[in-house]
């Protein structure tokens, strides 16, 4: 039996001489750790695939391992990341992308430039507000980096000509634009309710996972079903199969593809309330936003569709700009209409109903950390909400308990909070 010594440095040494590769390291005390940083930083330019940062570890690995670990960290390590790589260019055009809630986004259009491995030459500018503070206009300076070393994002305008000048129409449909301001920020929206852009990213929605979840359908084959007129609002999907002799010419589809979406389609219209109201794509109205309002209103979709403002905001998770969009969408007939017709296609699942009484109602939990007698923290979280208790993100005056196996953390939770241990808990709902 091999038995490998107490040190990290003498382990890759064994495994250098076995024939493997290993990470570059250095031994270092307190006081030498500064140079080995630096030394490390002047080779990163020449290693063949790029690194985005540096760990420092304990070589004794039985102290460091009885050092334990916080809820998402082990404490015998430390990690950080390098510095952005920051490269100048050329701003050259800002180009606005429309999307299904009608924000219309602007993004900035550059010379080619090398970041972190990659040839990046666009830029997410998410709204104007950003646009306005970098003064951007065409043919300034910028600079640019890569977020997280994935995501190209514009770091700062060195010329800050400000020439920009916003559309007066949508770039998609021709409709007029408008600005609208939410908590300080301003944003361009297209106001066509009938927007091309619009209704493509809004039938993308519908069929994502999370919602009606429709496998084959995605974004390029919505693009060509809605050309040809096959999809014209959501109800239209479920008829697909009228157009079967057209679907199976096109190109990229065929007979297997064509059973395969017809398929996928008969699956989806058995479904539950909180995907299909995700799936309408009303502003705001997430995953997690559709599954508390159902819960609320005892899955009775025509009273939560008349629901008054004040109904809406008692529902945790739900605030003065949810509940006024909820009331705005399903104040506009057209969108009412559509859902009925919708409603007639689909078979609305009942949800499993946890036998004897809901022990967790009125509840409020906040789960951090890693469990153990749950796949997931999903998994515990529709546990909860089986039993009738709601499962926030973060600790409030309203969180009833937070759930955490680390007794021993100190994350900003856990200080604000420290109620119990989790085990107890998962026996009591599992």
């Amino acid at each position: 039996m091999l038995i490998l010594k107490n040190s990290r440095a003498e382990q890759f040494q064994w495994l250098r001489a076995q024939g493997f590769d290993v990470v570059d390291y250095k031994i270092v005390t307190k006081d030498t750790i500064g140079e080995a940083v630096a030394e490390f930083a002047k080779t990163v330019p020449e290693y063949d695939i790029p690194s985005d940062g540096l760990v420092l570890l304990y070589d004794d690995i039985a102290y460091g391992e009885s050092l334990g670990r916080t809820a998402k960290f082990p404490r015998n390590a430390i990690a950080f990341k390098w510095a952005d790589e920051i490269r100048e260019t050329t701003l050259t055009e800002i180009e606005w992308s429309a999307s299904r809630t009608g924000l219309i986004n602007p993004v900035a259009i550059f010379d080619p430039v090398e970041l972190e491995g990659t040839t990046v030459s666009r830029a997410s500018v998410h709204n104007l507000s950003i646009m306005e503070a970098l003064e951007l206009g065409e043919g300034d300076q910028i600079t640019v980096y890569k977020a997280n070393m994935i995501i190209p994002q514009i770091a700062d305008n060195l010329t800050r000509s400000g020439k920009i000048k916003i559309p007066d129409h949508c770039p998609v449909c021709d409709g007029i634009t408008e600005i609208r301001q939410v908590n300080d920020v301003k944003s361009l929206y297209c106001t066509n309710p009938d927007c091309q852009a619009k209704r493509i990213k809004g039938f993308s929605l519908f069929v994502s996972r999370d919602a009606l979840n429709i496998d084959g359908l995605s974004e390029a084959t919505l693009e060509k079903f809605i050309g040809a007129g096959f999809i014209r609002e959501f109800a239209d999907m479920f008829h697909l199969d009228q157009y079967e002799e057209a679907i199976t010419q096109m190109e990229g589809f065929g007979k297997k593809s064509y059973d395969n979406l017809i398929q996928a389609v008969k699956k989806a219209s058995h479904t539950t309330l909180p995907r299909l109201i995700y799936g309408l794509g009303i502003a705001g109205i997430g995953v997690a936003n559709a599954k508390m309002l159902c819960r609320e209103f005892r899955y009775d979709f025509d009273r939560m569709r008349h629901a008054e403002e004040e109904e809406l905001t008692a529902v945790s998770g739900i605030g003065k700009v949810l509940a006024d969009a909820w009331i705005t969408y399903f104040k506009d007939e057209k969108n009412n209409e559509m859902t009925d017709r919708l409603l007639e296609e689909v078979t609305i699942e009942q949800e499993a109903e946890t036998a004897g009484e809901k022990r967790l109602e009125g509840m409020t939990f906040v789960i951090t950390g890693s469990v153990e007698r749950f796949e997931n923290r999903k998994a515990l979280q529709e546990a909860i909400e089986a039993q009738g208790g709601k499962a926030t993100g973060s600790v409030t005056s309203k969180t009833t308990y937070l759930i955490n196996n680390d007794t021993t953390s100190n994350s900003s939770k856990i200080k604000r909070q420290r109620n119990w241990e989790c085990p107890l808990f998962q026996k009591r709902i599992s």
